[in-house]
């Protein structure tokens, strides 16, 4: 769900436009590593990165896991022939909050009931009012309620605006019985493969 950061003061801003800045390296850094590894991009630059970056650990982790995501989503292109560079070249990025360093909650506020708090650093923590359309409010107030989980926190600037991507969930029963069967692809290298399925006997 998006919400938008609505009339927060100059220096929450800056501090936000600041952090951006060193998330943006960090997930710069991480790339250099050309690693789809997590493992090996926290074993070989996670400490270094704590003293590069002025960012509290969970943004470093969560940078280190965005440039996974993007150098697979890159060597994917890259096989499909629709890359030519050989390393990806990281033009923006928006900062992923996880649980650690993140809270969300309503107020009674006559600017806005809803507010999020985002540690940045080990030093800045700051409190920004969200506002949100109907729909997406509809949903937010539901997970509120606990009807969802609140996961990740997406600060996605645009055109010189903030706006804080929700990611939500919640588990679902299926209420229906599947009528015939599905086919997994396992990865697995076969020159070809035959599925016999029998109306008598499945």
């Amino acid at each position: 769900m998006v919400g938008k950061v609505w009339n927060a003061n100059k220096g929450k801003i800056l501090a936000l436009n600041k952090c951006l800045d060193e998330y943006f390296k960090a997930v710069k850094f991480f790339l250099s590593f050309n690693s789809t590894s997590k493992t090996f991009l926290h074993k070989n630059g996670y400490e270094k990165a704590k003293q590069l970056f002025n960012l509290n650990t969970a943004l470093i982790q969560t940078a280190r896991d965005k440039a996974v995501e993007i150098m697979k989503s890159f060597n994917e292109k890259k096989k499909e022939g629709k890359v030519k560079s050989e390393r990806p070249k990281l033009k923006r990025v928006s900062i992923r909050f996880n649980k650690r360093c993140y809270s969300f909650a309503k107020s009674t506020n006559v600017l806005t009931p809803y507010w999020l708090t985002l540690s940045l650093n080990r030093r800045m923590r700051i409190t920004l009012p969200i506002k949100f359309g109907k729909r997406q409010q509809k949903f937010i107030e539901e997970a509120l309620q606990g009807e969802w989980q609140f996961c990740t926190v997406e600060m996605v600037k645009r055109n010189e605006e903030w706006y804080a991507h929700f990611v939500l969930k919640k588990e679902v029963e299926l209420v229906y019985e599947p009528e015939t069967f599905t086919g997994v692809d396992m990865g697995e290298w076969n020159v070809a493969v035959a599925v016999a399925i029998s109306k008598r006997n499945q």
